[in-house]
């Protein structure tokens, strides 16, 4: 038996507020956003430790967290997920604040952030 997408119009018409909720569809929708960034030159761990802490806790004042990040040493560019906390979405204030702190460091050459996606069903593996 096929299983329907939990993210379907129709699906979610014969689904009541409660279910919506507890499958994070319709108006419970949550929203991540995607960063990929470029090092100024190859990173070794040591560097990569040092930047990550100072990355997260920048995240963590914003009540965000950030995952999927890093690679094999030596790093000359990774991408990564941020999103929050609790329950609800990143917000454009989000993805300027974080965008705007990664240019303001020195090992960075480049940084995108992507469009926003859903955190919940908006990644195919």
């Amino acid at each position: 038996m096929m299983k329907r997408d939990p993210r379907s119009t129709s699906s979610q018409r014969r689904m009541n507020a409660r279910q919506r909720k507890k499958r994070r569809v319709g108006e419970f929708k949550e929203l991540c956003f995607d960063v990929e960034l470029v090092f100024r030159s190859p990173i070794d761990s040591e560097q990569w430790d040092r930047f990550a802490d100072d990355l997260f806790d920048f995240l963590d004042r914003r009540h965000l967290t950030g995952g999927g990040f890093g690679g094999r040493f030596p790093l000359n560019e990774t991408d990564g997920i941020i999103t929050t906390y609790d329950r609800g979405s990143t917000t454009e204030e989000d993805r300027e604040a974080v965008t705007q702190w990664l240019r303001e460091r020195s090992e960075i050459a480049e940084v995108r952030a992507l469009d926003f996606k859903d955190a919940w069903h908006g990644y195919n593996f």
